[in-house]
């Protein structure tokens, strides 16, 4: 796979910065950028049919890549982890093109008690298959975020796309907002169900079969917050395949240029302990402690199944980046003497208090903001 797009819109300037053109990949790396969001399906074809995709809104033509030369796209979300690997694409695109399909979504099982926090589909008379990709079968039905769905196999969000499907499709495309008539943007709310034809308003010209595939390896959603934690869990027990850039030592990974006295820190494996960082002694870190670079734990503070993040540029509301190196008054990166932070994700500042199964963000000024680690936001989202 050497022609790859990526669809940009937070950080958009240092994911550029990290990959270029993909010449150090040995790859062609072009980018869409998402001024105003165009949604799951709207940013799949900007990238794909280039120019020739139906400008929306706002929507910018002059950052738009060449229109893809192919016939077949694979298309992964950019929130999941998995070791869906190279060996198991090439199956899948066997799968894909033997059977006809339009378009092939890789499937999970999830907990049946979850099936609310996911799409699901039913399949039609799957065929048993040995290996990791377990079963094969033309999709039925798609319930999005449906309790009481008859399935279980959840969308995994990783899509082989004939180009056919997406030009003819596009001409539908709307906005990606509420309170629209007829919207038509996302794959899950959108897509499936007109190719399933169970939506109203699209009629489409021909029959094109939507499959599916079950894949039993790990798979995680890491905008769930829960399952963000246990993916660094997974990682840190060696059952992901993600190389991580810090010394391997038996009771986890050592950043350079770390202050600790291990003869009076306890550390209970595994742990990731990043670059710059200092550690008192009296400090408990583990298990399952991933310290981003430059945090400070202090004397007697306790760090387990948490997640500290490292500094990064933040983007004021005009959006202006404020480097690294500028964030350094307002976000102290420090967990207070005594304190302990357990079943939490923290992106910075000076933790003075107890942090337990939450989540702390860091406001421009230094301000914090600590919620439940279950919240989601009650705002509508399109």
């Amino acid at each position: 796979i050497t022609d790859i797009s990526m669809n940009l819109c937070v950080l958009s300037d240092t994911i550029r910065r990290h990959f270029r053109n993909g010449a150090r990949f040995a790859a062609r790396i072009s980018f869409v950028e998402e001024r105003t969001p165009s949604g799951t399906f709207g940013g799949v074809c900007k990238q794909i049919l280039g120019e020739r995709a139906r400008a929306v809104g706002e929507d910018d033509q002059s950052d738009r890549p060449p229109e893809f030369a192919g016939s077949t796209v694979i298309v992964p979300s950019g929130d999941i982890v998995t070791n869906f690997s190279a060996e198991l694409l090439e199956e899948m695109y066997h799968i894909h093109r033997s059977v006809g399909a339009a378009l092939t979504v890789v499937l999970v099982p999830v907990p049946w008690e979850r099936r609310a926090d996911y799409g699901t589909v039913v399949l039609d008379s799957p065929e048993q298959r040995s290996g990791m990709i377990s079963k094969s079968a033309r999709i039925r039905e798609f319930r999005e975020k449906d309790p009481d769905s008859p399935s279980n196999l959840n969308n995994a969000s990783i899509y082989m796309i004939e180009k056919e499907l997406l030009q003819e499709l596009d001409p539908l495309r709307t906005e990606a907002r509420l309170g629209l008539d007829r919207p038509f943007y996302d794959f899950g709310k959108h897509v499936f169900p007109a190719m399933l034809g169970n939506y109203p308003s699209v009629q489409l010209d021909r029959d094109y079969p939507l499959w599916g595939i079950q894949y039993d390896g790990k798979w995680f959603d890491v905008g769930q917050k829960r399952d963000y934690i246990r993916v660094n869990e997974y990682l840190l027990d060696g059952e992901l395949d993600i190389s991580l850039p810090y010394q391997k030592l038996v009771w986890g990974y050592l950043g350079n240029n770390v202050s600790i006295d291990f003869d009076r820190v306890t550390i209970r494996p595994p742990v990731v302990l990043g670059n710059d960082c200092v550690v008192e002694r009296g400090a408990v870190l583990g298990p399952y402690a991933v310290i981003g670079d430059g945090w400070v734990v202090e004397t007697g503070a306790c760090v387990r199944h948490s997640v500290l993040w490292q500094r990064y540029p933040f983007f004021d509301d005009e959006g202006n980046e404020i480097p690294v190196q500028e964030r350094r008054m307002v976000d102290r990166h420090e967990i207070r003497k005594g304190v302990t932070v357990e079943g939490s994700i923290v992106v910075g500042g000076a933790i003075s208090r107890d942090v337990r199964h939450q989540t702390v963000d860091l406001e421009e000024d230094g301000r914090l903001t600590i919620l439940p680690i279950d919240h989601v936001p009650q705002e509508a989202r399109p």
